[in-house]
């Protein structure tokens, strides 16, 4: 079995996550923890804007103490979030050092255009998130692509 770790994806909207993080889970094997599918589980395919903040910050709290349980017990996690901004990718490094677990960024990135199609195809599948236009152009503003000096692993050439 592999060592208790954190694998966490970091990529945009689209960029192929989810379907990374399904493949890592069956590997090593390990725990997968999908934020959007539990948000879709616990509040439906398309949540109220207003609604939503307080919902996914439900969802990744309940879900931090389900990962942390998983590492407790000797079982790796693929956090399957996204860490788009650098703050959280930090909370994430300190938070892994107080555990005392590795921690691995495993980097997904894909043109907007592929992006784009890809969530597109996506909203049409029923129990998954739905993501608007609009919503992905405004949520692209708030990503921050890992700096020169964050340690990430690239997965594959994506296109």
């Amino acid at each position: 079995m592999a060592e208790a770790r954190i694998h966490a994806l970091h990529g945009f909207i689209g960029s192929g996550k989810t379907t990374f993080a399904r493949r890592l889970e069956r590997e090593l094997p390990g725990m997968r923890f999908t934020s959007d599918e539990w948000m879709v589980a616990l509040y439906g395919q398309d949540p109220p804007a207003d609604l939503f903040p307080i919902y996914h910050s439900r969802v990744i709290a309940l879900m931090e103490t389900q990962w942390i349980r998983a590492l407790d017990l000797g079982v790796p996690v693929i956090l399957d979030h996204g860490f788009w901004t650098r703050a959280s990718r930090d909370a994430l490094r300190a938070k892994a050092a107080r555990l005392g677990v590795p921690l691995t960024f495993h980097v997904l990135t894909l043109p907007d255009e592929e992006a784009r199609r890809r969530v597109r195809a996506r909203n049409e599948v029923d129990g998954t998130m739905y993501i608007a236009d609009e919503t992905y152009a405004l949520f692209r503003e708030r990503f921050e692509a890992m700096g020169a000096d964050e340690v990430g692993v690239m997965v594959g050439k994506r296109s």
